[in-house]
């Protein structure tokens, strides 16, 4: 740089001293500008950064699962796979590696305690840590929270809180088994994710309003139960598509959420949903607000 303005400087000398003193002032702020600048992008994308953090996948993994994975992947996540399907795991796994990215898949049957444990410690052996689980859910929590004697994490199956749902018993089960690790790291982000779509395919008497009730409680009591017992900096938050309408469904709208939900940017935030439904759930109840004029 300095080259360059090298014959201008030397204008400015033979014209002016003050000139070059000037021009000497001008480039000094505009350097610390840009160093400034620099070091800002750089903080703000160390916050949002997921390279190279082991993100565990498991669950329902429908496609709102495997398209957020693979935007993970493409970020340069490790992403980890577990499953009882090992046919359909893999094909996931080698679509994910041809892309560049790095995964695994690791089968296991998400209601025996002994083989999520091996598998946990298969990943530990081999990855070293665990930063997120990201933990798709298959149905409705449904749960009875006031009849609980003691905490969803010492909840012995297969009657989590009065709950029938055996998805929900697996889903405890597999956050018991991973948490561990995290509470020797002393960090973690649990994620749920909800696509109501879906669900409401399944279960046709369920509407926006009860599905955002009963995974706000299931989110807000494990997210407190968490800070309670071990500290805040073990986070759980929920991911819910909320559109209405399955043929609107866009998962490449739900990929930031999911960045901002593992990545550093999030330490803070524990116990939230994060609802991306374009807007839907503005008319879900109707809502009016009435104002009076005196």
């Amino acid at each position: 740089m300095y080259q360059t303005l090298q014959p201008l400087i030397g204008c400015c000398y033979r014209v002016d001293r003050k000139s070059v003193g000037l021009l000497y002032e001008t480039i000094s702020i505009l350097t610390n500008i840009a160093f400034n600048t620099l070091q800002k992008n750089a903080f703000m994308n160390a916050l949002f950064d997921v390279k190279d953090k082991v993100v565990i996948l498991s669950g329902h993994q429908g496609r709102m699962g495997v398209s957020l994975a693979d935007c993970l992947v493409q970020e340069g996540a490790i992403v980890l796979l577990l499953g009882s399907c090992p046919e359909e795991g893999r094909a996931l796994v080698e679509a994910m590696i041809l892309k560049g990215g790095e995964a695994a898949f690791f089968e296991v049957d998400p209601s025996d305690a002994f083989g999520l444990l091996q598998v946990q410690e298969d990943i530990m052996l081999e990855y070293g840590r665990i930063d997120a689980l990201v933990y798709e859910l298959e149905g409705l929590p449904n749960m009875t929270m006031a009849s609980c004697s003691c905490g969803l994490l010492d909840v012995t199956p297969p009657t989590p809180c009065q709950s029938t749902n055996n998805w929900l018993e697996n889903a405890l089960l597999t956050i018991r088994t991973f948490l561990k690790p995290m509470l020797r790291q002393q960090e973690g982000s649990i994620v749920f994710l909800l696509d109501y779509p879906q669900t409401r395919r399944r279960v046709s008497e369920c509407n926006h309003t009860q599905v955002l009730r009963d995974v706000t409680v299931l989110t807000k009591a494990l997210a407190g139960e968490l800070v309670q017992r071990f500290g805040s900096t073990y986070r759980v938050n929920t991911l819910m598509a909320g559109n209405d309408n399955p043929v609107q469904f866009n998962p490449e709208n739900l990929q930031g959420s999911l960045h901002f939900l593992i990545s550093e940017a999030s330490l803070a935030m524990t116990g939230n949903i994060v609802l991306v439904d374009e807007g839907f759930h503005i008319f879900a109840d109707n809502a009016t607000l009435t104002t009076e004029f005196v």
